[in-house]
């Protein structure tokens, strides 16, 4: 009931549009009210120019509709682009603060040297200053982009956190590296669902190869080693 309810005050014209024109041709069928013929298609004559008037003023509102949707289409657009290219940002820093753990890593397995403090300071994962002064405006895209770039800002908090407290002098061990790098693999993992939203056909060149989906480069660079 809602719905038609909508409709019928969206395209109030077309509805009066509508009514005007049967009624007109009502009268002229069948003359009511004891019209004679040339009552009846005055009548019918102001009903139809009536309609038209409204049938124009339809259009009209439905092509303003029109380009306000586009405009608006073009704006999200622009709006993503501009999310993304900081999100290809967050997930270089991410892939460059996984290859340092996991190497740390390798070597600690092979018994090799590694020291038992690390400044992962320059590590830390990239702010995402206009995602996030968006604000209210941010509700333009997707609700699954939303939830996607609300969580992986939850879990980068949670990885600068961890950062911090090994910059400070927590013990770097195996276990520790391995859970910093697991921590990394997953919030690679939320960001490529927030590019999948976002810019899934975002592409990025990596050193020589040729450029590759940045999901596909995050996914596998999540992989725990």
């Amino acid at each position: 009931m809602n719905a038609i309810k909508r409709f019928v005050m969206n395209h109030i014209d077309w509805v009066l549009f509508v009514v005007l024109t049967g009624f007109g041709l009502y009268v002229v069928a069948c003359r009511p009210w004891g019209f004679d013929l040339g009552a009846a298609a005055g009548l019918a004559g102001a009903l139809f120019g009536g309609a038209a008037l409204l049938l124009g003023n339809w259009i009209n509102r439905a092509n303003e509709r029109f380009k306000a949707e586009q405009e608006q289409a073009g704006q999200v657009e622009k709006l993503k682009t501009l999310i993304a290219a900081e999100l290809v940002d967050v997930a270089c820093g991410l892939m460059d603060a996984k290859r340092l753990v996991d190497a740390a890593i390798h070597s600690r397995r092979a018994d090799g040297s590694v020291a038992d403090t690390l400044d992962m300071s320059p590590y830390r994962p990239r702010q995402m200053p206009f995602t996030d002064s968006l604000g209210t405006k941010l509700l333009a895209v997707e609700k699954e982009a939303i939830d996607a770039i609300a969580t992986l800002r939850s879990n980068l908090a949670v990885t600068r956190q961890s950062m911090d407290e090994i910059t400070a002098g927590t013990s770097f061990g195996l276990l520790k590296a391995t859970l910093m790098s697991n921590g990394l693999g997953h919030d690679m993992t939320i960001l490529a669902e927030a590019f999948s939203h976002i810019a899934p056909n975002r592409k990025l060149r990596l050193q020589n190869a040729e450029p590759e989906l940045v999901t596909e480069i995050l996914k596998r660079a999540a992989n725990p080693i």
